[in-house]
Order: structure tokens, then sequence, then C-alpha cells
């Protein structure tokens, strides 16, 4: 069964992480006081899938960020908790979908993978390099 797009709409909260998840998250830039902004803040999502176009709306700190991405090509995404653009490519994998981001200085890619583990819960596994993590959002 293919990643059904369609069930990220809703609204999430971080839950349950690795215990290395923090770790994961600072090596990749974002500092303590963010990480806990997220963890405290819920995230309004709106999703689609049209062919192989898919669209994301996130809201946080109270603006709206969109992404459009053609699946399997290299695009941009803003990242809502940095504000930077980073290259990206979405594919889905069964019933994973998969973001894939490039290294600029060609070092580690890293790679993330969401499925759902029942209606309300996301799970999410991240790898960069040999470092794996994962974290659960729960729908609110």
């Amino acid at each position: 069964m293919p990643f059904p797009v369609d069930k990220f709409c809703g609204t999430w909260k971080h839950g349950s992480h690795s215990d290395n998840y923090l770790q994961m998250m600072e090596k990749f830039g974002m500092s303590a006081e963010m990480l806990k902004k997220i963890q405290e803040s819920t995230f309004p999502m709106n999703a689609s899938l049209v062919g192989d176009k898919l669209t994301f709306k996130v809201e946080f700190e109270g603006k709206t960020y969109e992404n459009n991405f053609t699946l399997g090509v290299e695009g941009e995404e803003e990242d809502a908790t940095s504000g930077k653009k980073r290259k990206v490519t979405y594919t889905i994998e069964g019933d994973h979908l998969v973001s894939v981001y490039p290294d600029p200085d060609g070092k580690v890619t890293s790679r993330v993978c969401r499925h759902f583990d029942d209606d309300d819960t996301i799970h999410t596994d991240i790898k960069a390099g040999d470092v794996e993590a994962w974290t659960k959002s729960k729908r609110c």
C-alpha cells in the first residue's frame, strides 16, 4: 500500500523519540532552544499528492511554509524551524515517505523515512552517515 499522503493533514505534536534524537538534531545545527519549541508546539499541516506532485503546507510560530516537489526529482524546501532552504529529493517507497538531503559538503547524506504506525501516529526514522535516530508524532 503506498504512503497515504492525505493522512498527513491535521495537527501534530512531537511525542516519544530515541535517546539520541536530540543529539542528532543538534548535529544538524538545531539549537537546544529550537528543539524545545518544537517539542512544545503543535503543527497544523496540509499535504497533497496529485500525480507525482507533492505539496506540504505547515504552520510554525505564526508563519505558514509551503513547499512543492516532484517525486524523484531534487528540489528545494524551506525548513520551518530555521527558515533556511535546502536541497531534497522526496520519494514514496511502499508505505514510507522518504526524503534524502545531500550534504552541501558531500560528506554525509541524510535520509528521513516516515510511515504511519496507526491513523494518529507518524513514526520517523532519521539516518545521517552511520548515526540513526527516530521520533514519533501524534495527531492532536
